[in-house]
């Protein structure tokens, strides 16, 4: 249950910085401020406990986001600072997520991550590509990694949701299935 809240949480905060960054023409460079400012802070963890603590002034806070962090655009550090005001500094990861989601939905992108025993060729790619902006209405971006132990086939995500048509899945289901057949033919036996 908690984590369906952070998760509304970060959601709610990702709309209204995307609401600001969109009326001030900035939604790319506010994204990538995030990014970066996200990466940032899983990798010093001693400046990431600077903001979370609580015992450490907000005022103290904001100097560090005008100081080390002024290359940020005056959109990001504002959010910045309401996150670290409404001791939020926390959700930043989900944040990101939620708010690069929501770009891709208000661009109609549908990002998906293609994973296959080998690279694509560009004939299979566009095909996929053509078949899966008709389904879905959306211009379809790919993230692809090779992983030579499917086999064969490809495993397809978008979202929460997954199509696995690799060679190693199937036969799983088919070992899976012979191991069905030889318990249910034991029981038949006695």
């Amino acid at each position: 249950m908690a984590g369906k809240v952070t998760g509304n949480l970060a959601t709610v905060y990702a709309a209204a910085l995307y609401e600001v960054a969109r009326e001030a023409h900035a939604l790319q460079q506010v994204e990538e401020e995030l990014r970066l400012l996200r990466d940032l802070l899983n990798k010093d963890l001693t400046l990431r406990r600077f903001f979370e603590t609580p015992t450490v002034t907000p005022a103290k806070k904001r100097t560090v986001i005008e100081g080390a962090l002024k290359e940020l655009s005056t959109c990001t550090r504002n959010f910045l600072s309401v996150l670290v005001r409404k001791q939020r500094v926390g959700l930043l990861n989900r944040i990101v997520e939620a708010f690069h989601e929501l770009a891709n939905e208000k661009a109609g992108v549908a990002e998906m991550t293609l994973e296959s025993a080998r690279p694509f060729e560009a004939a299979e790619k566009e095909k996929l590509f053509k078949t899966l902006t008709s389904l879905l209405g959306r211009k379809v971006v790919f993230q692809e990694r090779v992983r030579p132990e499917l086999l064969g086939g490809f495993v397809l995500r978008h979202k929460d949701r997954q199509w696995d048509t690799s060679l190693i899945s199937r036969l799983d289901r088919l070992v899976n299935r012979m191991k069905i057949a030889k318990e249910a033919l034991g029981v038949w036996k006695e």
